[in-house]
């Protein structure tokens, strides 16, 4: 009997294992672009709605005549969900030296996330949800910073953190990507950071004669529902503080709380509270 007992344990661990098996990069790139090439590591590249605006547009000049690009992982993870095990993988996508686009290394050469999230069931990863082109990020032709992050009980995504630079003029902003339904989407965004140190001159009439700085940091909690019912993604609360300006001339406050839910399939400002930050009296010390 405990022969059989081991044999049965040593088949259940055989069966965890299989489950187990790992998903390749290029199996879900593959499944991810249009004719992913895993020598050359090279797809042929699908123009979004968003290149083909005119006449401003983020990303490269989309030329349907040679749309290859080069793709890179940027973040791979398998996590559980519930029951499922499943894999998120980022990837970014930029032309090819062959597409005539040089290096592609300027200010605003932004590199295309793309993103896929696979299921185990019946034995074999299924690719559940899917966007090659989720958005541009990112600047000289590289890639922004990526974190993996929990936005519900069973839910996952990816935060995406960008800085730019221009002319004395900081900035830095988040975006949170996520699958919704069949596809990935970009379905929250936030400016956590501005000032003009580098800019600001007091002396030179043409520089900026203000001095201007704001942070907002961000977390994720269960949101408070009235029947206490658990919900499927959580609340995203946002705290700044300091000063912004819109015109270089006038000062703006920038302290205020925002709470956002997701809704309709992205998070969306559910309340907002302003801070007045007021001065303390002075007190005269006692002789």
């Amino acid at each position: 009997m405990r022969t059989q007992v081991l044999f049965l344990l040593c088949m259940g661990a055989m069966g965890a294992l299989e489950a187990q098996q790992p998903l390749s990069q290029d199996d879900a790139l593959n499944q991810i672009y249009n004719q992913y090439d895993a020598q050359q590591k090279t797809a042929q590249w699908v123009c979004t709605a968003e290149q083909e605006r005119r006449p401003v547009h983020q990303g490269w000049p989309c030329e349907k005549s040679d749309p290859a690009v080069s793709v890179s992982v940027l973040l791979m993870a398998e996590v559980a969900e519930g029951n499922t095990e499943k894999v998120y993988l980022a990837a970014t996508a930029k032309p090819a030296t062959t597409a005539g686009h040089g290096n592609y290394d300027c200010h605003a050469c932004a590199l295309a996330i793309g993103m896929g999230v696979f299921a185990w069931q019946n034995q074999r990863w299924v690719l559940k949800s899917s966007n090659a082109g989720v958005g541009f990020y990112g600047g000289w032709g590289s890639p922004p910073r990526i974190m993996f992050v929990q936005v519900g009980p069973e839910k996952h995504g990816l935060i995406i953190s960008s800085d730019d630079v221009s002319q004395g003029f900081s900035s830095s902003s988040k975006a949170l990507l996520m699958p919704v339904d069949r596809t990935v989407a970009d379905v929250w965004e936030l400016q956590d950071e501005q000032d003009d140190e580098e800019a600001y001159a007091l002396k030179d009439k043409l520089a900026p004669q203000i001095l201007y700085r704001s942070s907002a940091a961000f977390n994720l909690f269960p949101p408070d529902t009235e029947k206490g019912d658990a919900a499927d993604y959580y609340d995203i609360e946002v705290i700044s503080r300091g000063t912004g300006s819109k015109d270089n001339v006038h000062l703006e406050p920038e302290n205020w709380t925002e709470i956002y839910r997701f809704k309709d399939g992205r998070f969306r400002l559910l309340s907002r509270k302003n801070l007045i930050e007021m001065k303390r009296a002075s007190r005269k010390l006692s002789k």
